[in-house]
């Protein structure tokens, strides 16, 4: 049997999903073609829909960073307070130690900016 042919597609929710010509079932990983013709996989969250031969389906969760790193030990917090009135989201230090460091209020035993808090 050969593999459905699947290409991305906007659902009515807005989300981007899959259009399989086929049938496919939840948790199914499908190479996925885009019109620049690179291919990626992706995981069927669930079908939206399923008829006339064709199936078009969520996406599942892909596996990527919660945070993106710049390389300089700052991550991107899309939720980090920067004052009344301000728009939130900016850099954040992370702690080399998870929080976890055994300095009080410095933070220099690990090497981060005042990871305890205090």
């Amino acid at each position: 049997m050969a593999a459905p042919t699947a290409t991305y597609t906007k659902l009515r929710s807005g989300d981007w999903g899959i259009r399989v010509q086929g049938s496919v079932e939840a948790g199914a990983v499908l190479t996925v073609t885009k019109k620049s013709g690179e291919a990626k996989a992706e995981t069927v969250a669930k079908v939206v829909w399923s008829g006339n031969g064709i199936t078009l389906c969520a996406i599942g969760q892909s596996a990527r960073p919660t945070s993106a790193s710049n390389g300089r030990g700052r991550n991107w917090d899309p939720d980090k307070f920067n004052g009344y009135g301000a728009k939130r989201g900016g850099y954040v230090r992370t702690c080399k130690t998870g929080g976890n460091c055994s300095s009080f209020g410095s933070g220099r035993s690990c090497g981060a900016e005042d990871c305890d808090g205090f």
